[in-house]
């Protein structure tokens, strides 16, 4: 069974990059981002050698974590090599946009949430109830109840987990920006929408 990775980022030479070169970035940087759990040693060197074709004569440089151990890699003369200087200044540097993600190809982005475990508790029983997953849960209560505030919410206080979500591009967007707007967290308005949808008792 495959090791998966815990996390890739690439170290683009950014600065030096022209703005063409830098389209190209955004698309691979969408690869990388819309699901940076999924890869192994094994896809993460394809990942790299794709965006070196892409952009050549240019220095990348990769870095990766799974349990255990911490990776590095870098092209020379079109090769994977082990070993490289990374240097953080030279990763992207901006936010990605729904629009980013479409371009690259990417339907659904990986996305961490906070849940207090009374909350998780509940839903997860909602889960088994419907043999769904935990992502189609909060993505049906996001499309029922975005816009609804039930009486007195407020953030439950106890304990929280963090879950990685599933979530469709646009739907990933439409939390982020209305986060950004409010002034709240993704979490935060996720679990405003999670009580409302399922009729969850405010705490």
């Amino acid at each position: 069974m495959p090791s998966f990775l815990h996390d890739v980022e690439i170290d683009w030479g950014w600065h030096a990059l022209s703005s063409d070169e830098r389209l190209v970035v955004r698309q691979h940087e969408a690869l990388l981002q819309a699901d940076r759990k999924s890869h192994t040693l094994h896809t993460a060197g394809e990942a790299l050698l794709a965006a070196a074709a892409a952009l050549p004569g240019r220095s990348l440089c990769m870095r990766a974590v799974d349990d255990d151990h911490g990776y590095t890699w870098h092209i020379e003369d079109g090769e994977l090599c082990d070993g490289g200087e990374f240097d953080e200044s030279g990763m992207f540097p901006d936010e990605l946009t729904a629009e980013d993600f479409h371009e690259a190809g990417v339907t659904i982005v990986l996305t961490p949430l906070a849940f207090p475990e009374s909350m998780l508790r509940t839903i997860q029983s909602t889960v088994a109830r419907r043999a769904d997953s935990l992502s189609a849960v909060v993505q049906d209560a996001w499309n029922a109840a975005a816009n609804e505030t039930p009486p007195g919410f407020r953030v439950a206080q106890g304990p929280r987990r963090m879950h990685s979500l599933y979530l469709p591009v646009d739907i990933w967007a439409d939390i982020k920006d209305r986060a950004r707007s409010e002034d709240r967290s993704m979490s935060y308005l996720v679990q405003r929408a999670v009580t409302a949808a399922y009729a969850l008792p405010v705490e």
